[in-house]
Order: C-alpha cells, then structure tokens, then sequence
C-alpha cells in the first residue's frame, strides 16, 4: 500500500506489534482503567529495557532523527508512565514496585530528574537517606569538568519541600 500511495518501491511491513506500538497500547488502556489499570503500565515497563532505540545497526533508521522524534516521545512517555507507577506503588506500600519502575525510567532517561527524584523517594521511604543523598547529589548532572548545572526550579522546589537537602544523609 505504500509503495501504491506513494509511486516508489518502499519497504513496509503489515500487521506488526512492536515493543513501542505495545507500550503506547498499554499505556492508553493502563490510563483508561484508573487504578485498575495499574498492571497493564507495569506491564508496559516491562518492555522497557534502556533508552529508546539505542541499539540501532549502523546507518539503519536515520528516519528517526528527521522531523518529530518518536525517540523522543517514547522516553517522555516511559517517564511518565514510570512515575505514576512508582507514585502508586510508593502510596501502596510497595517499594519493589516503586523502585523497580523509577529505575526503568532512569535507564531509559538517564538525564531527567523525574526518575533521580522518584529514586530519592524510594530510597527515603525505604529509610535509606545515605542512598537518597547519594541520588539528590547526583541532580547537578555535572561531570568534574564542567560548571554544575542549575537544578530546575520544580527538582529545587521538591527538594526543600521535603527538605532533603537540609537533612544530609540521615535516614528519615
């Protein structure tokens, strides 16, 4: 069909379920089911195993990189997913859950603060504030070259809400 839409031979595949189509699929149904739809985003983590598309062959899905970056909003959307998972299961009582989520989330997006910060709140609910600190400390995403970067104003606004940069590596 898109070789006949189109008018150039182009490779398509029909009918395929990628791991991305499935996540966005249980994410839509996890969504719609409130809290009973706790298990299918679980479900949708479990599909997850680092960054988005990072195991690329060589010079294979360039598409990607051109116009709107579905890398991009799969990381957004694992993110997202992973911390209403690790929020539900931290109000549960649930730290494996929790923590196994916010880890998946920060595989997936080593860089974001959401996943650093639902780790913090794992490891403070678990009553390990040395690892917490650890996990605040490493917010600034600096490397020993470089100037630390500026903590966005809602990872800072976080942090002195629950004062976990004034209670050093105590366990709370």
């Amino acid at each position: 069909p898109a070789a006949q839409s189109r008018g150039v031979p182009v490779y398509q595949v029909q009918d395929l379920l990628v791991d991305a189509d499935l996540f966005r699929r249980l994410r839509a149904r996890g969504q719609a089911r409130g809290n009973d739809g706790i298990p299918d985003l679980v479900r949708a983590l479990d599909l997850v195993s680092g960054e988005p598309f990072t195991q690329l062959r060589p010079a294979a899905w360039a598409w990607l990189h051109d116009g709107d970056r579905l890398d991009h909003h799969l990381t957004c959307a694992i993110v997202d997913v992973a911390h209403l998972v690790t929020t539900h299961a931290l109000h549960a009582g649930d730290i494996t859950t929790a923590w196994r989520a916010a880890e998946t989330a920060h595989h997936a997006a080593p860089q974001e603060d959401t996943p650093l910060l639902d780790l913090a709140a794992v490891a403070d609910t678990g009553g390990h504030g040395q690892e917490r600190q650890q996990l605040i400390e490493a917010q600034d995403h600096a490397d020993d070259d470089e100037v630390p970067a500026d903590l966005p104003a809602r990872t800072n606004q976080i942090l002195q809400e629950r004062d976990w940069n004034n209670r050093g590596a105590e366990a709370s």
